[in-house]
């Protein structure tokens, strides 16, 4: 065996360059496989931690696009008649932030909210304080900074007591809310939190409901809301009521349908791997068949001779899968660094392209290693 394995490495060095396109192909299909599986595990890790944080029975009820919105008094109204709750509108998504001469890119989230949303939405104001009752009914120009904005405007300072600048006017940052980690190149780390009073209707209402009796709790709040917004009885409502744990089903949905778009990516170009390396050992039976009709001369049995061809393609096969995982491990985890998440190794996604990579050498190997088994070692041996 050992100087079988010998044997094949000598010949795959002496034709180089040809085992070096065959494994680079193979190689690209199992990087795209482990690549975009290991970005979504990264995501999919960010999202899971995001939802624990804000913790169970987190919903936001909101009006539909085409119904009126909500003012200040309903939102506030609902508020109270549900517990646990906090008023917020976001004023902008595309807002740029200044401070002396640093700015922000026109990427911040301008939220105004009350005082209750860091501890509703399960955020921790890290430096400084949270908005009072005090800021909001004396509508005092003060502003909490998610960490990037912070970063980005006084470098390693705190910022507090410093003054900011954006589109709705000049305010005085009290406080800075813990670094979440950016979730798709976004969230609190690039948000702006003012005061509730910033603007005049919009606004939306988050609220948690208990772990037991979501679905009684999440009725009950909604003909609370019909009440507020005099609905008439049995008319439908004109506005949603959107659970987090809804959210979260629904981006595990969408994880399982790209995850599913990446494995047939990664099939149809290992399915473009197998025909090349195919056609690879196709051509190396050709150029070695004077070789092969003197090992059949000197004594060497067909079934010898065919699983040297099949060792040759598993070889290859592993060689372009251990490449692509390496590869696909790396640019994964670009997602990883960017999200500032946890490097991730994903286990079952290199076991099955190993798997995978073995089939594809052996479906690939075998004609040839049965064509190389069957020549005849005379005409071998005559062949120029």
């Amino acid at each position: 065996m050992r100087d079988s394995v010998r044997f094949v490495l000598d010949s795959l060095l002496v034709n180089r360059r040809r085992t070096l396109i065959t494994v680079a192909i193979i190689a690209v299909g199992v990087s795209a496989l482990v690549g975009i599986q290991t970005a979504l595990d990264v995501m999919a890790d960010r999202i899971v931690g995001s939802f624990n944080r804000m913790g169970t029975g987190l919903c936001t009820v909101r009006p539909r696009d085409d119904a009126a919105p909500f003012t200040r008094q309903q939102a506030v109204a609902f508020s109270r008649a549900v517990g646990e709750a906090t008023v917020w509108s976001e004023i902008s998504s595309m807002a740029q932030v200044r401070s002396g001469s640093a700015a922000t890119d026109p990427v911040v989230h301008l939220l105004c909210c009350d005082a209750a949303y860091p501890a509703c939405c399960g955020v921790r104001v890290s430096q400084g304080r949270a908005f009072t009752e005090r800021d909001i009914e004396d509508r005092i120009p003060v502003v909490i900074l998610g960490d990037n904005v912070r970063r980005k405007l006084f470098g390693d300072g705190s910022g507090l007591g410093e003054w900011v600048t954006c589109a709705t006017g000049r305010f005085r940052v009290v406080g800075v809310l813990e670094r979440q980690g950016a979730l798709f190149g976004s969230g609190l780390d690039m948000a702006m939190l003012l005061p509730l009073d910033a603007v005049r209707d919009g606004y939306a209402v988050t609220f948690r409901v208990p772990a037991s009796g979501q679905a009684a709790a999440v009725a009950e709040a909604g003909r609370r809301m019909s009440a507020i917004r005099r609905l008439p009885p049995g008319a439908e409502p004109d506005y949603d009521i959107v659970r987090a744990d809804s959210t979260e089903e629904m981006l595990a949905s969408l994880r399982r349908k790209l995850s599913a778009a990446a494995l047939v990516i990664g099939l149809i170009t290992m399915l473009g791997a197998a025909v090349g390396l195919m056609n690879s050992m196709l051509v190396s039976v050709k150029e070695r068949t004077r070789e092969i009709g003197t090992c059949r001369a000197l004594g060497a049995p067909a079934r010898v001779v065919e699983r040297q061809f099949l060792l040759e393609a598993i070889v290859i096969g592993q060689a372009g899968c251990a490449v692509g995982v390496v590869l696909g491990m790396l640019l994964g985890n670009l997602v990883a660094i960017a999200m500032e998440g946890d490097f991730v190794v994903p286990w079952r996604w290199i076991g099955f392209s190993i798997l995978i990579s073995l089939a594809v050498s052996l479906l690939s190997g075998i004609l040839p290693a049965r064509r190389a088994a069957a020549l005849d070692p005379i005409a071998a041996l005559h062949s120029l």
